[in-house]
């Protein structure tokens, strides 16, 4: 399946929003979990967390929290499709990996090129997702409204 364009039905697009929300939902979910379920493996495991000492069990794991509220929001808005729902989650989860991208590739001090430009493409790779499922949000409610209007004044 290619990602849809102007000329894609409404059903494909929303089968995309769906599939892209519930995306974002899984990875952070993921990442979530590790985080306040064991927040010493992901300092120490996951890639650069441990390059930003010292370890703090506290921070780690209530951001776990806020990432696990995240995401529950987020597969909300996926499941309800609601325009409002999933324009509020996308909205709430771009400033998020806007935010996060931001802070990292403005402190690659202790980085190797390596290291920088991997977590530089992830996040923003984030940042991209979201800001394209908005647009992708966008689209369907304008379609979808668009054909309201039009049944309703036939």
């Amino acid at each position: 399946m290619t990602p849809p364009s102007s000329g894609t039905s409404v059903q494909a697009k929303r089968t995309w929003l769906r599939g892209g929300l519930f995306t974002l939902a899984g990875l952070q979910t993921i990442v979530s979990v590790w985080q306040y379920a064991f927040p010493r493996s992901f300092y120490d495991d996951f890639p650069t967390v441990d390059l930003d000492p010292p370890y703090n069990e506290h921070l780690v794991s209530d951001v776990g929290g806020l990432g696990l509220a995240l995401a529950a929001v987020v597969f909300l808005a996926a499941r309800s499709r609601q325009p409002t729902a999933v324009t509020a989650a996308l909205t709430g989860y771009l400033i998020y990996a806007a935010a996060h991208f931001l802070y990292h590739v403005t402190h690659f001090a202790h980085f190797s090129p390596e290291a920088a430009l991997g977590v530089g493409t992830g996040l923003g790779i984030e940042v991209i997702l979201a800001i394209s499922l908005l647009y992708l949000a966008r689209l369907v409610r304008h379609e979808e409204t668009g054909a309201v209007n039009a049944r309703g004044s036939a």
